[in-house]
């Protein structure tokens, strides 16, 4: 599902339908023509029209479409009428009212979240030039392992959260030590800031992160799961807190790891960057192009899932998670086993 999405970013361009196919033109020339099956979402991102019948078409077919600004934050989404399980979001209401079944989820989540961080760090620590960033990395992964092993005895949702957002925190001071190509602009980073990124990594970090939150709420959708209840992440008008507990434990692998790469390969420089007056940092056209298509790259790499014990791309990881999570949700004393992936 997640690997069938198009993403279209060319200001001042036009989707429209014709004989079942999505065709995209600027000033009367076609840039693309894609048959209408072949796509589970689309996603536009600036100035991008869509014509009504498209629109119309989306919605009865229920594909999703969404619109996002030049700096990737979500404006709003079309869907068609909603066929969940009602019996699953029932459960999914309850679970929430009830700790005992709500805080083995979150401990899995968060012990999900920790280990392919923790991997990502490990392996940065063996790609590291320096001795000082190879044993900065480490120290934050052997952190990491101590509560990780602690999870399983805290049962309080806050003090969970807590050690989530340690963590985070100690993750992202040592994110830096990960890079080594650190060009004008680009070395300016040393902690997550968001609305607005104040620097180009986070930038490219949020960008990611939002490309991951529209596959992450397909993904609980697609089983029937309301994106807004969620259980790590507290519940917020318009916020897709169940979307967002989704991609926790996939962050290190689908978007850290892309980013990562793309610095250090310099296929994104601070030419991709546009440094706005007041501090804020946003994309360029050039930049967001080379970010959307690497991360549909990454969705068709496969590897092999350590509990399905099958390979698979990478684009369904989000989906089998939220077949699994479903799964706890709906039947007692069912685990939730998040992706461990290792790096």
């Amino acid at each position: 599902m997640a690997l069938n999405t198009l993403y279209v970013q060319a200001d001042g361009s036009t989707l429209r339908l014709q004989n079942d196919t999505v065709v995209v033109t600027k000033e009367k020339e076609t840039l693309l023509q894609v048959p209408l099956h072949h796509l589970e979402s689309i996603v536009a991102i600036g100035r991008v029209s869509m014509t009504s019948p498209l629109l119309e078409r989306c919605a009865k077919d229920g594909r999703s479409v969404v619109r996002m600004n030049g700096q990737g934050k979500f404006l709003y989404r079309l869907e068609g009428p909603k066929s969940g399980n009602v019996l699953l979001r029932t459960a999914q209401y309850q679970t929430l009212l009830q700790p005992a079944r709500a805080v083995p989820i979150v401990q899995a989540v968060i012990a999900g979240k920790l280990y392919n961080s923790r991997q990502t760090l490990l392996r940065s620590a063996r790609d590291a030039r320096r001795d000082e960033s190879r044993q900065a990395l480490r120290d934050a992964a052997s952190d990491m392992i101590r509560d990780i092993r602690r999870l399983d005895g805290v049962d309080d949702i806050n003090v969970l959260r807590g050690i989530e957002g340690v963590n985070a925190k100690r993750y992202f001071s040592v994110f830096s030590h990960q890079l080594t190509y650190m060009g004008e602009g680009i070395h300016t980073f040393s902690n997550r800031s968001r609305r607005p990124p104040r620097d180009p990594v986070n930038c490219l970090l949020s960008f990611l992160y939002a490309l991951l939150t529209h596959d992450a709420i397909a993904a609980v959708e697609s089983v029937g799961l309301d994106p807004q209840i969620g259980f790590l992440h507290t519940l917020r008008p318009g916020r897709p807190s169940l979307a967002l507990d989704l991609m926790e434990e996939v962050r290190p692998v689908l978007a850290d790891r892309i980013a990562i790469t793309l610095l250090n390969r310099r296929q994104i420089t601070e030419n991709d960057f546009e440094f706005l007056p007041g501090g804020a940092v946003t994309l360029n056209d050039s930049g967001r192009r080379t970010i959307i298509h690497a991360y549909q790259a990454r969705k068709k790499d496969e590897f092999t899932h350590p509990l399905m014990e099958m390979k698979m791309p990478y684009g369904h990881v989000l989906p089998m998670q939220a077949r699994l999570l479903a799964r706890a949700i709906r039947r007692d004393h069912v685990e939730y086993i998040p992706l461990y992936h290792k790096a």
